[in-house]
């Protein structure tokens, strides 16, 4: 799954941090930097994974990768 926006971007000195607990560019009352977080445990305890892309003043791109699971009928 790829999520693309034509934001503001992410600049390069945050986006080793983003995936941080409580990390936040925002002030306290308008986020409180779980979000991102959450979704990364999340990803991985399905065994996938989360990628992001981002290029200031033309936007962001997160992939997120699950694997298959078949299960026999």
């Amino acid at each position: 799954v790829e999520i693309i926006d034509t934001g503001t971007g992410i600049p390069e000195k945050e986006i080793d941090h983003i995936y941080d607990p409580f990390f936040t560019t925002k002030t306290t009352a308008k986020g409180a930097g779980v979000g991102l977080y959450l979704v990364r445990e999340i990803v991985l305890a399905h065994k996938g994974k989360i990628e992001v892309e981002s290029e200031v003043d033309k936007g962001t791109k997160f992939s997120v990768h699950l694997p298959m699971i078949l299960k026999e009928a």
